[in-house]
């Protein structure tokens, strides 16, 4: 006659191979507890690093800033592009049957400039956004002298933006202090 298994609770399950005590799940409890809230503190201080990176966007570009690098970052793929392609054109739709003038054009994304042009914007958009240099085009090749040309100048204005970003945080952080005051001084002074 087979045995029956032992019970560990009313509510929980018979011991057996694959159940666990009462015990075991209590100390699994906490863990997962703990690996929660540790969770929670960290997804806390992303949400308000991130909102504060909002607000500073907002003081740097305007209402529309972060609309812009949202708008950027989707139209960096093709299915974001698309995207952006057809909401432009619901909203342009929409302006127009609101009475809005809309002036005429037979395709607004097409890119007129010239491809040496075109290959240096690029290159100054990788530089800005701080990638590795990748030139798409051959290096022996006028787009390729351009490209390159414009990853540089992106870099040197991304290095230059830094250099005043650091130079206003000094100056914030010590908005007081006399750069012409040394020590000696300043102790001989009190």
């Amino acid at each position: 006659m087979a045995k029956k298994p032992a019970v560990q609770a009313d509510n929980d399950a018979p011991l057996g191979h694959n159940s666990i005590t009462d015990d075991d799940k209590r100390v699994l409890f906490f863990m997962n507890r703990n690996a929660y809230v540790a969770a929670l503190a960290t997804k806390k201080a992303a949400d308000a690093a991130l909102k504060n990176v909002g607000k500073k966007v907002k003081a740097d570009l305007g209402d529309h800033g972060l609309l812009q690098i949202k708008l950027y970052e989707e139209s960096r793929t093709p299915e974001g592009e698309a995207k952006i392609k057809a909401r432009m054109e619901a909203e342009r739709q929409a302006a127009r049957w609101a009475g809005l003038p809309i002036n005429a054009q037979v395709d607004m994304f097409e890119d007129l400039a010239p491809l040496a042009e075109r290959a240096f914007a690029e290159g100054e958009e990788a530089g800005l956004r701080g990638d590795t240099f990748d030139n798409p085009h051959d290096p022996n090749t006028d787009y390729g002298r351009q490209y390159e040309a414009g990853w540089k100048s992106g870099q040197a204005k991304l290095a230059e933006g830094f250099q005043k970003l650091e130079a206003d945080e000094l100056i914030k952080a010590a908005p007081d202090a006399d750069p012409f005051e040394d020590e000696a001084s300043r102790v001989a002074a009190e």
